[in-house]
C-alpha cells in the first residue's frame, strides 16, 4: 500500500477507543494527572466502561458477602437478651433481600452511571438498616448488641477503600453516612455530645485513608489502561484497543440499524520526510497528524494508529457522505496545517483516504478488505484524494 509498510491482512486491525479522554490533544500522558483523580469528566468512554465493569465485580462480591453476613447475625440478637428479635429479623431479612438484588442483578455491566447506582445502594441499603436498628435498639439492651449495630458506619466509610474511585465519587457516597450518623444522633438526644463528635471525628479520618487508598487504585488502572491500549507516540488507541471498540460499534450498528463508516488513513511518501528530515520529523508528523484527525471528529467517533503512518476513525451514525466530508475536512485541514520538525522547520505532508459505510450482515474482515482497496485506490490514482468504496 505504501513505501514504507507492507499491506496488512485486515483481520489484524487495531481496536481503538473514543478520545473523551483527549482533553490534552495528542500529548497525551501515561500518568494519571490531579483532575483525573479528582473527577472522571476527562476519562476516555473505554476507561469508564472497564471502571465500571471494575466497581460491578466487586460489588457484587461484596452484596453476596453482606447478604450473608446480615443473616447470619440473627441468631446472635437471639442470644442477647433485650433485643427486639422479631423485629431485627424482619428487618435483616428485608435488607438480606435488598443485598441480594444489588448483588445479581448484572445489566450492563460497562455503563458507569448504572455502576455508581449500584454501588450508591450499597452505602445507602447499611445505613437505611443502621437507622432502624438504632431506632429498635432503645431501652434496655445489651451492650454487646448496641456495638454489633454500632460498627455499622465505619464498615461502610471502610468499604470505600476497594473501590477505584474519583475524589468526588468517594464524598459524594461518605455524605449518606455522616448524614445517618447524625441523624440517628439526633433522634437518640445526643446530637451534640461527644460521643457524636467522637464518631464523626473517626469516621472522617477512615473517610480520609478511604479517599486516599480509592484514588491510589484509580491511577493505577489509569497507567495500566493507558500503557495497554494507547500508542505511545501519538496518544491515539493502539491496534488491539482500536479492533475491539471496532467491533463493538459494529455490534452495536447491526442491532439498532444505524449506519456506520470507517476512513483509513496513509500519510503520502512518508518514507522521504524520515529520509530526508530524520526520525524525530517524522514522528512530529505524526503527532501532528492525530491532533489533526482529533479536531476534525466527534468525541463519539473513534481514532487509532493502525500502525506505523496508517490510522484508522471509526465514525458511528454516519452515512458515507458524510464520512467522505469528514475525510474530505481532514485532508483539506493537513495543506493548511504543515507539522513542524523539532528545530521548527515547516513540514508539509499529504494523505489518502479509503472511506467504507458496514453493509447489512457484514464482519469485520469484509469492512476493513473494502476500505483497505478503496485506499489502495486513492494511492494509485495520484495520492492526496478520498476514495469511497463501492457495495460489491
Amino acid at each position: 500500500m505504501n513505501e514504507t509498510a507492507d499491506r496488512r491482512a485486515p483481520s489484524q486491525l487495531p481496536a481503538k477507543e473514543d478520545r473523551k479522554n483527549s482533553h490534552k490533544g495528542s500529548q497525551w500522558s501515561l500518568f494519571a494527572n490531579l483532575v483525573d483523580l479528582v473527577r472522571s469528566d476527562h476519562h476516555s468512554t473505554d476507561f469508564s466502561g472497564s471502571r465500571a465493569d471494575y466497581i460491578h465485580n466487586r460489588v457484587r462480591i461484596l452484596g453476596l458477602i453482606y447478604a450473608a453476613l446480615v443473616m447470619l447475625w440473627i441468631p446472635v440478637d437471639y442470644l442477647l437478651p433485650g433485643t427486639p428479635f422479631v423485629a431485627l429479623a424482619i428487618t435483616r431479612l428485608v435488607a438480606c433481600a435488598a443485598f441480594l438484588a444489588v448483588a445479581l442483578v448484572r445489566h450492563n455491566p460497562h455503563h458507569l452511571p448504572l455502576a455508581r447506582i449500584r454501588l450508591g445502594l450499597l452505602v445507602v441499603i447499611p445505613c437505611v438498616f443502621y437507622f432502624i436498628s438504632q431506632l429498635l435498639l432503645t431501652g434496655d439492651v445489651s451492650v454487646w448488641a448496641a456495638m454489633g449495630y454500632s460498627f455499622y458506619p465505619y464498615v461502610m466509610i471502610a468499604q470505600l477503600a476497594i473501590f477505584a474511585l474519583t475524589l468526588l465519587e468517594g464524598v459524594a457516597l461518605a455524605i449518606p453516612v455522616f448524614l445517618i450518623v447524625l441523624a440517628s444522633q439526633a433522634v437518640g438526644g445526643e446530637f451534640f455530645s461527644s460521643e457524636t463528635i467522637a464518631a464523626l471525628w473517626l469516621l472522617g479520618l477512615l473517610l480520609t485513608l478511604a479517599l486516599w487508598a480509592q484514588m491510589s487504585q484509580l491511577q493505577m488502572l489509569l497507567r495500566l489502561y493507558r500503557q495497554a491500549t494507547r500508542d505511545p507516540l501519538t496518544g491515539l488507541l493502539n491496534r488491539r484497543a482500536l479492533m475491539g471498540r471496532l467491533a463493538e460499534e459494529m455490534e452495536r450498528s447491526q442491532r439498532y440499524k444505524r449506519q456506520l463508516t470507517v476512513l483509513l488513513f496513509d500519510l503520502d511518501k512518508f518514507k522521504r520526510v524520515n529520509d530526508a528530515l530524520g526520525h524525530l520529523a517524522g514522528d512530529a508528523v505524526l503527532r501532528h497528524f492525530a491532533g489533526v484527525m482529533e479536531k476534525a471528529l466527534r468525541r463519539s467517533d473513534l481514532v487509532g494508529r493502525y500502525g506505523g503512518e496508517e490510522f484508522l476513525a471509526v465514525l458511528p451514525e454516519t452515512s458515507p457522505e458524510r464520512g467522505c466530508e469528514v475525510a474530505e475536512r481532514i485532508r483539506s485541514d493537513c495543506h493548511d496545517a504543515p507539522a513542524s520538525a523539532p528545530d521548527g522547520t515547516p513540514v508539509p505532508f499529504t494523505t489518502s483516504i479509503g472511506v467504507a459505510t458496514l453493509l447489512p450482515g457484514e464482519d469485520a474482515e469484509t469492512l476493513l478488505t473494502r476500505v483497505d482497496e478503496s485506499l489502495y485506490k486513492a494511492k494509485e490514482t495520484g495520492r492526496d484524494r478520498v476514495v469511497l468504496a463501492g457495495a460489491e
